[in-house]
């Protein structure tokens, strides 16, 4: 062992003891978290909280083996990724996600702003948009109190309007809670309906006239007009900056 190493160990073995007897020092003073409390940058608060990826919906396997081996396909019926879709009615007029943690809006049949049939544009200057429509819902009861005792409502994204989609029903593809009891004059605190295009917040790229929309009759996307009709659901929570 040359002196150059012999050198570096004992610097290294100094050092190990400064600092073990500087922590020792500190904690016989009461002082180890207050030390540690500045040594450590807490992370920025963010409204992202604890979430589930949701699965799909579906739970029963496709018929399909593969060819070789003639083995049962992993197909998504079959593995079943992602957290079970699971809802709760709050009983006032909105529905939870447990996996998500998204609040959504139910939709009634009593020609309320919450009508299933109603629809809008997402862009004009001549008629109400989907957005005089928000605002709408966030001043409903008025005093700057909303739907629900909620004044946070928003246009969901289209990511957010794919997670409650259920792939595993058709006409509409949602869990019942969306869709259940709809009679003419029906509340949203007796009924919930579902219609078939709902407008998401989501721009297509490249393509600013349009804007996504999901298709709640057989489970997928569509691009569209910013000057068509189409429904709207919102929502409120989530992961927002």
């Amino acid at each position: 062992m040359n002196s150059m190493t012999v050198l570096g160990l004992r610097t290294n073995t100094c050092r190990a003891l400064v600092l073990a007897s500087s922590l020792a020092l500190l904690s016989s003073l009461g002082l180890w978290a207050t030390a540690v409390e500045a040594w450590w940058t807490p992370p920025p608060s963010s409204s992202c909280g604890s979430s589930t990826f949701p699965a799909t919906g579906q739970i029963t396997p496709a018929t399909g083996t593969m060819t070789h081996t003639g083995a049962t396909v992993r197909d998504d019926g079959f593995v079943k990724a992602g957290g079970p879709l699971s809802y709760h009615d709050n009983g006032d007029g909105t529905i939870s996600d447990l996996n998500t943690g998204l609040m959504w809006e139910k939709k009634s049949a009593d020609g309320s702003d919450h009508d299933v049939s109603k629809t809008f544009v997402w862009s004009s200057a001549l008629t109400d948009t989907v957005w005089d429509w928000i605002n709408a819902i966030n001043t409903e009861v008025g005093n700057g109190i909303g739907f629900a005792g909620f004044n946070d409502w928003r246009l969901p994204n289209v990511r957010e309007l794919q997670s409650i989609l259920d792939f595993g029903r058709l006409l509409p593809a949602v869990d019942p809670v969306f869709n259940n009891n709809v009679s003419t004059g029906c509340t949203v605190l007796t009924c919930s309906a579902t219609a078939q295009f709902y407008w998401s917040s989501t721009t297509v790229a490249t393509v600013d006239i349009d804007a996504w929309t999901v298709d709640f009759s057989v489970s997928h996307n569509v691009a569209a007009l910013k000057t068509g009709s189409h429904s709207v659901r919102a929502v409120r929570g989530g992961c927002v900056p």
